[in-house]
């Protein structure tokens, strides 16, 4: 059993990290601007059978979506540059060597009545779809200067944002007929897809904000050590569950990421090991042109990026977000201190716990630069395969975050146990091995295939009161 100290310590580790992702708005500034807000950044190698030579890169923006928000429902901004960023060179010290930019564009049926879509939409250019949107993708590799503008797909489609998933009888069998559709093969052979998709993050935030709240099996909860914790505690809940969010994804060869444009030749091969993160952008000046639209002209700046999943909620204090948003990797070296002794370090070694003491070399090297980090000579690890674990390194699968990111990767446990210290020799022991918020999966299953995030949660099968368990997991 922990002892009333030692829980108290680690409910205090809890509190301090329970952004962790959590709200999805990773900073002031952008509780106001939600279509520009990035949640999470995914990296990883496919495990899709036949494309194991295949690169993952996808991000989500505006959390928390419900799915029957009509009649307008959600869609990408048209004036945000959406942005995935890959660094392959220079000892990855956060400066891009290619980025490629997705740009929407919103059209709008002039014939349209109150709603967005109406009647039957059972294929990506039904009638009833009176908000289409499309995008073009600008693919530029800085050190040689070229660029590539993608606007359709190899048979000439435009590139199309899927529509939200109504329900049964205004988008029946969505994923066959309209989430699969809108995977998009590229000239060059990459594929790509953008539109809604259910939260593939997972984290019981619910019970961290009622003021540590915990549910079993979260270890720090009073009694959690028990078999049976009983009808006072009820199972951990993910507070993520039955909601959706809008998802940009890209599939590229291993080949196109790389500094040789070879895949690694093996596990010393330099050119095994690329950083990635994800940026929103918005142009300098908006001009609000009373009843005409709105008017944006000027460059783009930077307004929020993600890399890791834990940088900015677990490590950077809050009046510092806004500004860690706008600024590159290469610049984080300002905000190390915040890395190298974490706040939350040093509550739990004040407490007593056996946390790994500063300056936190392991940490510095995830969190500065940072950059989402893979070594692609790791072989990819589907779920079904031995050896995976959502824990990835703390239990031995080595293609798991923080080698990448895959979805599924329990990020928040892996957090929790690495800030303790169990990948720094001597730390790796009980409770630092325990600790996690009890909620240990997804509530969908995600796809053996791109873009791997599950289907949207549908409008008509869902409600936060009432979810297909109990727990409001709804359904498609």
């Amino acid at each position: 059993m922990f002892t009333n100290t030692l829980r108290t310590g680690i409910c205090a580790l809890l509190v301090a990290t329970g952004g962790f992702a959590a709200s999805h708005r990773n900073g002031p500034l952008l509780l106001e601007d939600q279509t520009a807000n990035l949640n999470d950044f995914y990296f990883f190698r496919s495990w899709e059978t036949g494309r194991t030579d295949r690169v993952v890169m996808s991000m989500s923006a505006q959390g928390f979506q419900n799915p029957q928000n009509g009649p307008s429902y959600y869609k990408f901004s048209d004036s945000v540059l959406y942005r995935f960023n890959v660094n392959n060179s220079r000892g990855l010290d956060g400066n891009p060597d290619i980025q490629i930019d997705f740009v929407f564009k919103t059209a709008l049926n002039p014939n349209a009545p109150f709603v967005s879509y109406f009647g039957l939409i059972d294929n990506i250019d039904s009638e009833g779809i009176f908000l289409k949107q499309t995008y073009t993708i600008v693919v530029r590799n800085l050190r040689t200067g070229t660029s590539t503008v993608f606007e359709r797909d190899r048979s000439g489609h435009v590139l199309s944002v899927a529509p939200p998933n109504q329900g049964p009888k205004g988008t029946p069998n969505y994923e066959e007929r309209l989430g699969s559709k809108s995977v998009f093969e590229l000239s060059n052979g990459w594929k790509v897809f953008a539109g809604p998709r259910d939260d593939a993050f997972y984290f019981d935030s619910a019970a961290t904000f009622d003021f540590l709240n915990f549910r079993a099996p979260a270890p720090v909860l009073a009694g959690a050590d028990d078999a049976s914790p009983g009808p006072a505690y009820p199972r951990a809940v993910d507070g993520f569950a039955g909601y959706n969010i809008s998802l940009i994804a890209i599939e590229v060869p291993i080949t196109a990421l790389t500094s040789t444009g070879a895949a690694p030749a093996n596990s010393s091969d330099p050119a095994r090991l690329v950083g990635a993160w994800a940026a929103s952008l918005r142009q300098q000046v908006t001009i609000r042109r009373g009843t005409e639209d709105p008017l944006n002209i000027g460059e783009y700046q930077q307004v929020d990026r993600v890399g890791n999943p834990l940088t900015v909620e677990l490590m950077i204090p809050l009046p510092m977000k806004d500004r860690w948003n706008r600024n590159d990797p290469v610049n984080d070296a300002q905000f190390r201190g915040f890395v190298a002794d974490p706040f939350i370090a040093q509550v739990l070694k004040g407490l007593g716990l056996n946390v790994a003491p500063a300056p936190r070399a392991d940490l510095m090297g995830v969190f500065i630069p940072d950059l989402t980090r893979l070594d692609l000579s790791v072989a990819a690890k589907a779920p079904s395969d031995a050896g995976f674990s959502r824990l990835g390194p703390v239990a031995g699968d080595n293609a798991g975050w923080p080698n990448g990111r895959r979805v599924g990767d329990d990020v928040v446990d892996i957090g929790l146990r690495a800030v303790a210290g169990v990948l720094v020799p001597g730390f790796g022991t009980a409770p630092n091995t325990q600790l996690g918020d009890g909620v240990n999966s997804n509530d969908l299953a995600y796809l053996p295939r791109f873009p791997f995030h599950a289907p949207p949660h549908a409008g008509y099968a869902h409600s936060q009161q009432e979810g297909t368990n109990g727990r409001g997991k709804a359904t498609q």
